[in-house]
């Protein structure tokens, strides 16, 4: 279904630092919706830093509070939803984001998202891992993007790009002459 047309809400995923929320706030404005990072509501939801979610009750209550957020962005209408870079890697929100929502994977090459994910030091998961490891979970992930995507846009230009190929997928096709 045509998200221009059934307003539900477009998901993007893709791997840490893949420009989720770069690309998704410009192509929320373009669309006239709302924009929401989920790393953000479970912030404001929750009352905790990322890093005190994890300290608190580690990856795995950490990804329970994420499947909540998950359902909460179901029920929302003309929002684009920038998502946790694990979040579609638990079958539990693939599925749920798939079904109500038009989920749109971001593939950027790991040694730019690992470039710029080196340089942010509120990532629990980041600092707790070597390149490799890194590397690893990104060759994992990949599939599982894929799997729960409708669309896979290469985020290898500018924002601008990455906005219009969303955009021309997108949008509703002009009507067909008789």
């Amino acid at each position: 279904m045509n998200p221009a047309i059934s307003e539900s809400p477009i998901i993007l995923c893709g791997f840490m630092s893949s420009g989720k929320t770069t690309v998704g706030r410009p192509l929320a404005q373009k669309l006239g919706y709302q924009f929401l990072d989920t790393d953000q509501l479970l912030v404001q939801t929750y009352g905790m830093t990322i890093s005190e979610i994890f300290e608190k009750g580690g990856e795995s209550y950490f990804r329970d509070l994420e499947h909540q957020i998950a359902k909460n962005v179901c029920t929302m209408t003309k929002t684009v939803v920038s998502t946790g870079g694990g979040m579609l890697t638990f079958a539990r929100n693939g599925e749920i984001l798939s079904e109500y929502g038009t989920v749109i994977y971001l593939e950027k090459d790991f040694e730019e998202c690992y470039s710029r994910l080196v340089l942010q030091k509120n990532r629990p998961i980041v600092q707790s891992k070597t390149k490799e490891e890194m590397r690893q979970m990104y060759e994992n992930r990949i599939a599982l993007y894929k799997k729960y995507a409708a669309y896979t846009i290469k985020n290898h230009g500018t924002v601008e790009d990455a906005v219009n190929q969303i955009w021309n997928l997108i949008s509703p096709l002009p009507p067909q002459l008789p």
